[in-house]
């Protein structure tokens, strides 16, 4: 798994009705971990891709771009990327595949 940090700079509460349009576009259906922060000075986005190839496919592809350009959120000011040591989100932990879990049930 990876993650990625996106920061978009600008008016925080515009930033967010255009991130909250996209993802009613996007749905989440898809998503197996993901976060919006506001900041004062715009938003953060964190994303988990199952691989770096998928982050790379989604900061570098047109889908995303073209999504994000449907609903005006400019480019990011600043992407960063990991690899994921684990997560968790709702109560549960979320590792990488081929990864043993950190606990047992």
């Amino acid at each position: 798994m990876h993650a990625s940090i996106w920061k978009f700079t600008g008016d925080p509460g515009d930033l967010l009705a255009r991130y909250d349009a996209m993802m009613i576009e996007a749905g989440a259906g898809n998503l197996r971990l993901h976060v919006c922060l506001r900041a004062d000075d715009g938003i953060l986005m964190i994303d988990a891709s199952p691989s770096k190839e998928a982050f790379e496919a989604l900061a570098h592809g047109e889908g995303f771009r073209a999504l994000r350009e449907r609903h005006g959120l400019p480019e990011p000011a600043e992407i960063r990327d990991y690899p994921v040591h684990v997560a968790y989100a709702g109560g549960s932990e979320i590792h990488s595949e081929g990864s043993p879990p950190l606990r047992t049930e």
